[in-house]
């Protein structure tokens, strides 16, 4: 497995991809990618899954998360249009952040098949993004971000109605909020018993309601998102271990280092090390 460090010039990025392998090794990286398969047969494999996929489905990646595209006839590869983009990006739409709700929820799949009326309004609004950009007229980049907007409200909608209809999961709005919530104020104090009083159902409700939800209690929750922003600034920033630290919410080094070495088993010190030492080698290599 290996981390990709993938540099965007926008906070969004929309690309026509075709490959041909039949196996790879996992790859990650820090952005939200939705996938859109355009032509033949591909297995989108996880750390400790996979899905088949058919022309027309969608795949949704979170950050962090391990992942290759395949195609599953290397005669027949795989076309798909790859959307990635920045977390940050929701900022300027309302309500932005609970739009993001699909990529973190434990009761959302990664799949939406080709069949739900939301894989094809995705696919008609990634069609119209990429040919936006292609085409680069005056105003192109306002209209690629409405046609993004509308590719994120349609897993949005198709999350929600598959919790509810699968009958095991009812998501919930107040939960949704928090989810929101932490994610609009991940690098501030966050004060859950804040998000408690919010919620307005008692701590324990809240509590297992949240990890029914989103997979993780409230803390821990908090904590993965922090990590994942630390490994970003740690491997593309000079910022001393302490600033980064900070940066992320974390008030003692100490709590940051205890932390950090319980997500990535090594420190924060050895993490950046390690991934330099790396970097180094696949120049020296030639990259990929």
């Amino acid at each position: 497995m290996f981390f990709h460090d993938l540099r965007l010039e926008r906070e969004l990025k929309i690309e026509k991809r075709i490959d041909a392998d039949t196996d790879h090794e996992l790859h990650m990286h820090d952005l939200l990618e939705i996938n859109v398969l355009l032509e033949n047969d591909a297995e989108f494999r996880l750390l400790h899954r996979s899905f088949s996929g058919q022309a027309g489905d969608v795949f949704l990646f979170r950050p962090y998360e391990p992942h290759y595209n395949l195609a599953v006839r290397r005669e027949k590869p795989i076309h798909w249009l790859m959307v990635l983009f920045s977390p940050s990006i929701v900022r300027m739409i309302p309500y932005g952040y609970q739009l993001l709700y699909p990529f973190y929820t434990a009761a959302a799949t990664p799949h939406i098949p080709a069949a739900s009326p939301y894989a094809r309004a995705i696919h008609a609004a990634a069609a119209a993004a990429y040919e936006e950009q292609e085409k680069g007229l005056p105003g192109w980049e306002s209209k690629q971000f409405m046609h993004f907007v509308d590719i994120l409200v349609s897993a949005y909608r198709y999350t929600l109605e598959q919790a509810r209809s699968d009958g095991d999961v009812e998501i919930d709005a107040g939960i949704v909020s928090a989810v929101e919530y932490i994610l609009r104020h991940i690098t501030e104090d966050i004060d859950v018993q804040h998000l408690i009083d919010l919620y307005g159902r008692g701590k324990t409700y809240f509590y297992s309601t949240f990890k029914q939800a989103v997979g993780v209690t409230p803390n821990r929750f908090i904590h993965r998102l922090r990590m994942q922003i630390a490994m970003h600034l740690l491997k593309t920033t000079d910022k001393s271990v302490t600033d980064i630290a900070f940066d992320c919410g974390y008030h003692s080094i100490h709590y940051f280092n205890k932390h950090f070495k319980e997500y990535r088993q090594v420190s924060p010190r050895e993490y950046r090390n390690q991934t330099r030492r790396e970097g180094a080698a696949n120049v020296a290599g030639g990259g990929r």
